[in-house]
Formats: structure tokens, sequence, C-alpha cells
């Protein structure tokens, strides 16, 4: 692969010193002289690499002050360059999924196969004439669609209060929050204790 040339070299560099926080806003830069050294090139070549990160917005000559950062953006830090996501993908702790993960969650579509990884019941099992009632009932007594407490439906907190107390578990309607399913339970748990 052939080498980038000198004056994309030192952009690079420069964008990398205020990607990784080596050189945070308010940095005053290394003078044209000092990076022209570094890189070997002529002082033209760096004041084109510095034209075109002054373009990007992400550093700006002052009067006196020399050549300073003013933004670290990523994206106007990536603006230039596309990331090889894949090798990202590779080198990172969590894999590629294997052919047969992949397998299995394209079948998660078939309705011929039940999907024990999700928990749900199978169609036959789910008391589908029930629910059609529940949700009948539950409608005629909202006030605004899909608009509840933020701890969820007053009647829904008292019944579950009810039934915990009969497994001796004493839990008041207002210290019940219903979720919109277990991932969200668990999600805010995992917050709470952390």
């Amino acid at each position: 692969m052939p080498r980038a040339p000198k004056y994309k070299q030192i952009i690079q560099f420069i964008k990398e010193k205020i990607a990784n926080g080596e050189w945070p806003i308010g940095t005053k830069i290394p003078s044209q002289r000092s990076l022209a050294k570094h890189f070997a090139v002529n002082r033209s070549t760096v004041i084109t690499a510095l034209e075109e990160l002054i373009a990007d917005g992400l550093i700006e000559g002052r009067m006196g002050k020399g050549t300073i950062v003013i933004n670290n953006t990523w994206t106007l830090l990536a603006k230039h360059s596309t990331p090889d996501w894949d090798k990202y993908v590779a080198a990172g702790f969590q894999q590629p999924s294997r052919k047969s993960v992949q397998e299995i969650n394209q079948s998660e579509s078939n309705s011929t196969l039940i999907q024990l990884s999700k928990g749900e019941l199978s169609n036959e099992l789910f008391p589908l004439d029930i629910m059609k009632e529940m949700m009948e009932k539950v409608a005629h007594n909202m006030d605004a669609f899909g608009y509840e407490e933020p701890k969820g439906y007053l009647p829904l907190r008292e019944a579950l209060s009810s039934y915990l107390q009969t497994v001796g578990i004493h839990a008041s309607p207002s210290s019940i929050l219903i979720v919109s399913g277990a991932l969200q339970a668990l999600q805010l748990i995992a917050m709470g204790l952390l």
C-alpha cells in the first residue's frame, strides 16, 4: 500500500493527537518550523496541512498565540477517512457471530418453530380470548390513550399489591412500578444498583 503524501501524514498526526485527548481544545500545537523538522518537509507542506485542518474547523490561527485546537468533534476528525469496521470487529473482544448463531438468528422469523430463547408462549397456549376481554375492560377505564401515570396503571398496581400481600410481601401500590417487559425491569434494577 503506498504511503500517504506528507501533508496528509501531518493532518493524520494532528487529528490523532486531538482525538486521543493529548491536545484538548485550547492547546497550542507545535509551530510550523518544528512540525516541518519533525516530518522532514518544507514549511509549505506543513502550511498546506494546517490550512486543511483550519478549513475542517479543528484548529485556528490566533495572532500572537500561534495555532490553537478549537474543536475535537468526532465527525470532524473522521471527515476524510472512513473507519475500517471489519478491522475493529476482528480486533475487538466480541467476535463476529458464528455460522450456527447466524442460522439461529435467521430462523427466528420461522413460524413453524417454537422460539424458546424469547421466552414467549406458543400461539396455542396464549390466552388470546381472555386478553381481548381484559383489553376491552381496560379501554373503557382509560382517560387518555397510552398516557398513564409514570408508575403505571393504578388499578393494576393496586391488584398487584393485594396479590403480593397474599404471598407475604407487603408492597404498597405507590412502591410498585409497571414496566414494559423483563429487560426494562432488569435495566432499571442494574442502573439502580450501579
